[in-house]
Formats: structure tokens, C-alpha cells, sequence
């Protein structure tokens, strides 16, 4: 099966959008949480998760926005939580609510697994490329483990087992500005990243019309 990957959408829909176009030949798509936060999008990220039958996870600003992680002010007021929890429509809160918090299937033999941050901390750790013990996913029951959160792309293989992170579709950090997904294919375990370039200043222009924070501009256009 090919399965497209994505991840850390909050709420942007161009760049959900540019990278759902580039899944388009997938049979099935994972997202690995955080569907909101941050952006302005956020009913109509939904209605691609519901058009296009996305199997998604909860991540930690999905949590902030359901109060089911704690948060303090500041940082409810830099993620936008107040707009976010203003506009979700009651349907959508309740699909956010009734998502679950990890989710394992097994496909062509091989057991998959997806959590939002890493399979000790749902929610909060960061696995980075540089990340320095990944041994301890030696433990891990699974060929194949999805992560998200970090908005970093990577594509790690231990003893056998693959640790995939697709990146950010909403907000990529690793200073390249283009949105970026996963593609696996279970029966030749090829596993690539694809980057692709997207509208971003439509996304800026509303960020700005909004008044929403200057830094949730500027990150998606930084670059080295």
C-alpha cells in the first residue's frame, strides 16, 4: 500500500492543500496531529481531513484547544487559542474530542504505529534528527513508527524499524520554507519526503489582517 504521511497542520489549508495535491496518487493518508493552532484555517483543515477520509491522531495544541493539557497565558496567546476555540464549529470540536491519542494498525505485515510527540510522551517530547537516544525505540512492538511535533523532517531506521516524521504541512521550522509530507510504501518500504512550495502569502496576508502574532508570519518564510 502507499500511504502519505503528513503532519502539525495548525490550520494552515494552503499548505494542507498543496501537499494533499501531492499525496493525490496515495491509497490512504496518516496526520499525525495538531490539526489546529496557530493559523487561521481552521474549519476548513477540517473539511480536507473529512473530504480526503484522513486517519489523524491528536497532538498537543488539538489538547490546548480541548482543554485537556494545561497551557499557561502566554503561550494560549502566541498559539492563538482564543480565535481557534471562537471559530471551530460543534462538529469539529467534537471530531478534535473523539480522535485518539495514538493509533496502530498493521498493513503488508508490517505493524504501524503514530503518536503525536513519541511514544513515552504523547504530547510533548520532541524526537529531533539530532535526537540522541534512539535506541530506546528498540522497545517500541513496530516496524514502521510516525511521529510529528517537531515540524523537522526525518526518516530514521533502527535495528529494522523505520521512524518516519513527514515534517510540517502547516508550519515547517527546519528553515526551509516549503511545506513537507512523507510518502511509504509498505511492500518495497520506501519511505521518501517531499517538499513543496505553496501560497504562503496568503497565509501571511491573513495572518496580518487578523493581528495575529508577527512571529506567525515570519517563521513561515525564514530560510538559510
Amino acid at each position: 500500500m502507499i500511504i502519505g504521511i503528513i503532519s502539525d497542520i495548525h490550520a494552515n489549508m494552503y499548505g494542507m492543500k498543496r501537499v494533499l495535491e501531492e499525496l493525490r496518487d496515495t491509497e490512504i493518508i496518516f496526520c499525525a496531529g495538531d490539526i489546529i493552532g496557530y493559523y487561521p484555517f481552521v474549519n476548513e483543515v477540517f473539511d480536507l481531513l473529512l473530504n480526503y477520509n484522513i486517519i489523524s491522531i491528536k497532538g498537543n495544541h488539538d489538547c490546548y484547544v480541548l482543554e485537556a493539557l494545561p497551557i499557561d497565558e502566554p503561550k494560549r496567546k502566541g498559539y492563538c487559542l482564543d480565535y481557534t476555540q471562537k471559530v471551530i464549529s460543534k462538529d469539529n470540536y467534537m471530531i478534535l474530542k473523539e480522535l485518539p491519542e495514538s493509533f496502530s494498525t498493521v498493513i503488508d505485515d508490517l505493524r504501524i504505529m503514530m503518536f503525536h510527540g513519541s511514544p513515552w510522551n504523547y504530547f510533548e517530547e520532541y524526537i529531533y534528527p539530532d535526537y540522541q537516544y534512539f535506541d530506546g525505540f528498540q522497545r517500541i512492538d513496530a516496524d514502521i513508527i510516525i511521529l510529528g511535533h517537531t515540524h523537522y523532517p526525518l526518516i530514521k531506521k533502527i535495528d529494522g524499524k523505520f521512524i518516519i516524521n513527514p515534517g510540517s504541512c502547516g508550519q515547517p521550522r527546519d528553515y526551509d520554507p516549503r511545506v513537507s509530507c512523507a510518502i511509504l510504501d509498505t511492500r518495497t518500504r520506501k519511505i521518501e519526503i517531499r517538499r513543496c512550495e505553496y501560497p504562503v502569502h496568503k497565509v501571511i496576508e491573513k495572518v496580518k489582517e487578523l493581528g495575529f502574532p508577527d512571529s506567525l508570519a515570519r517563521i513561515l518564510e525564514r530560510h538559510r
